[in-house]
């Protein structure tokens, strides 16, 4: 069984005091058959021999009473009754009523009986004399020392099993800790690594331990993450300026046809493929940085500069009304032009979709912001939901390429924040958060 969110340490430490728990449960009980059974036999073997020692007492007069004979030990104690066989009492002590009552139950008894009242055992044996009933005896003992001692040990043993538990819990957490110690070391030098060298490796020490070859182990599997990420790097760099070339030329040649002073409605065309060209450039720009892992910088910026920014990047909706009456001044960790990356993909999807209304609302917290982009639109259908973010996905009325919403969480990521679908429908809500400090 294992709980979510609990660490291996914890695991292993519960384990080890669930099964010494069951064990020492498991020793208890075991001690308290065998001193139930030794108890028994303890009673039983005292009682059968206190009825042997009477029965040797007995005699039968001339006139067929029986009689017993005293004894210098005094045999017959508080604990021992003798009856005729027609029920009458021959000899015994005035007990109470209900110790009395079980005595003369067991008067007649054909065959040895045993029997157990409460805190007490009662034993009852016929005497024979010359092949002849001549009597029955009767004696009891009481079980309250058995009781009071087996009480003792009881909480003794509960003592006992509670110490090995506890003990049992912290050797394991003790070892446990000291074990993993090599584990927490390797993961923070490889967190480390990640960030900051690439290239760094742990050390071989040569020896075939557990450690030693979950070390080679990540050694292989860090040179091929680096390998990979270079070929990325360099993948990425060829495609940014294999794409560059040619639109560095199409903005060139809009821009000339701007020169030329041409109607009205050919320049505003005009002026849309040079605004797209540069769009797309900020684009590439930042996949390359993504790519090279250089995303994140000191440079810093504001909501309401990143969501101006945003907004200038629209064509005019006279049609929809866009409310940012919650838009801040509060600074994030980031700068504008890769923010601005992962927050224009979900303000075109807002524009796109809504009927009416866009509005933008901000939530500050301690170490980030969150920024929300909600519209009146259709919704977004439960199906769709899981794969919103995945590249080159499209949804039924989407008119884009598939690849504005995974952009947008690549490039908040990259920056140490997130973006999220926060409300399906009735608004339609994407909240993109991102670091303060």
């Amino acid at each position: 069984m294992r709980a979510p969110g609990r660490t291996l340490r914890a695991r292993i430490v519960w384990t080890t005091a669930i099964v010494s728990a069951i064990a020492m449960t498991a020793m208890i009980g075991t001690v308290l058959l065998v001193l139930s059974a030794l108890e028994s036999n303890n009673i039983d073997a005292r009682l059968h021999d206190q009825i042997a020692a009477i029965s040797t007492t007995l005699s039968v007069g001339p006139d067929g009473a029986v009689r017993a004979a005293e004894t210098p030990d005094d045999t017959i104690d508080d604990t021992t009754w003798i009856y005729r066989i027609n029920g009458d009492l021959v000899e015994g002590p005035e007990r109470g009523e209900r110790v009395q009552s079980v005595a003369r139950q067991l008067s007649d008894v054909a065959k040895e009986t045993r029997i157990r009242r409460g805190d007490r055992v009662f034993l009852a044996r016929p005497v024979v004399h010359k092949g002849q009933k001549i009597a029955v005896v009767v004696v009891t003992a009481s079980l309250d020392p058995y009781e009071a001692t087996r009480t003792i040990i009881i909480a003794g043993l509960i003592a006992v099993g509670a110490a090995v538990t506890a003990g049992s819990a912290a050797l394991a957490a003790w070892a446990v800790r000291r074990t993993l110690i090599p584990v927490e070391s390797m993961a923070a030098r490889a967190e480390d690594w990640s960030e900051h060298d690439l290239d760094a490796r742990f050390d071989d020490t040569g020896t075939e331990d557990e450690f030693a070859v979950l070390g080679r182990t990540l050694n292989l599997l860090l040179d091929r993450v680096a390998g990979a990420l270079r070929n990325e790097q360099q993948l990425t760099s060829e495609l940014a300026h294999e794409l560059r070339t040619p639109l560095t030329a199409i903005r060139g040649e809009a821009e000339l046809a701007l020169m030329k002073h041409p109607d009205a409605d050919s320049a505003e065309r005009f002026q849309r493929v040079v605004a797209l060209s540069d769009r797309m450039s900020s684009t590439i720009t930042a996949l390359l940085a993504i790519a090279r892992g250089s995303a994140g910088s000191t440079a810093r910026t504001t909501v309401r500069a990143l969501v101006l920014a945003a907004l200038d990047d629209r064509p005019p909706h006279p049609s929809l009304k866009v409310t940012t009456d919650q838009v801040t001044d509060d600074e994030i960790s980031a700068p504008i032009d890769l923010a601005l990356r992962a927050l224009s993909p979900l303000v075109d999807n807002a524009f796109q979709h809504a009927h009416t209304t866009v509005t933008f609302a901000i939530g500050v917290h301690a170490r980030r912001v969150d920024i929300t982009i909600s519209d009146d639109g259709d919704g977004v259908a439960i199906a769709e939901s899981e794969t919103l973010f995945t590249s080159g996905h499209r949804g039924v009325a989407s008119e884009g390429s598939g690849l504005g919403l995974a952009l947008s969480r690549r490039v908040a990521r990259s920056l140490g924040g997130d973006v999220d679908l926060t409300s399906a429908v009735a608004p339609t809500s994407f909240t993109l958060t991102l670091p303060r400090y």
